[in-house]
């Protein structure tokens, strides 16, 4: 009889008569199914809960096991937890308390070296454009005006790695390219729609004002 309380799983191989049998419940009822069915002295009984066992490797090994009682594993949860490197010492954490709204965001960016990201003007665009050389006209993309279409990729490269801005108002195009574009006011205001329907572009609407910016993969192209 096993000593073995609660939930049990009884299990008997014989593999050369091909029978096997697992009974599962609690262990009174199958000790007394056992009994009743000749099989007291033969298989194995274990415990219905996380176990560890024999590794048993092979069909003779599992035909000869009998009796085999098997051994709770203790989990982590249940044993001592050790955690690695030395006990945490609070007291050599440094301690900042401020006031909510307290703290000057720019002031401390500046400490750190992060620029705040500044909208060029037209006339720092303006002249940053008079110093380049004339550009290889667009060859990669369908374009209608390759010339002015290279010249704008030229405006929105500054405006996004020199500035830090991903868009430049309709009026800052305007008033810092129009040479290079060669349109102005309504004029350059079509154009510049119709290369945002092409999704060269993106249109942003700020209030009263409507900005332009390159999309990426059209900002890349040669």
């Amino acid at each position: 009889m096993s000593s073995i309380k609660g939930p049990v799983r009884f299990r008997f191989r014989r593999p050369e008569d091909d029978v096997e049998v697992l009974i599962q419940g609690d262990s009174e009822w199958v000790e007394t199914l056992r009994e009743d069915m000749g099989l007291a002295d033969v298989g194995w009984v274990q415990p219905m809960a996380v176990t560890g066992r024999k590794t048993i490797t092979n069909d003779e090994e599992l035909e000869d096991a009998e009796d085999v009682v098997e051994e709770p594993i203790i989990l982590q949860s249940d044993a001592e937890s050790v955690l690695p490197g030395p006990p945490p010492d609070p007291g050599r954490i440094p301690v900042v308390r401020r006031i909510i709204g307290e703290m000057n965001v720019d002031e401390e960016m500046e400490k750190l070296g992060i620029e705040h990201p500044k909208s060029p003007t037209a006339d720092e665009l303006a002249d940053l454009l008079s110093e380049m050389d004339e550009p290889q006209p667009i060859t990669s993309q369908v374009s209608t005006d390759p010339i002015a279409e290279a010249w704008l990729q030229r405006l929105m490269k500054m405006a996004v790695r020199k500035f830090g801005v991903t868009a430049l108002p309709l009026e800052v195009i305007d008033n810092a390219a129009c040479e290079q574009l060669e349109r102005s006011g309504s004029e350059l205001e079509l154009w510049l729609e119709g290369m945002w329907r092409l999704g060269k572009l993106v249109k942003i609407h700020g209030g009263e004002r409507i900005g332009y910016g390159p999309s990426p993969r059209w900002l890349e192209a040669d």
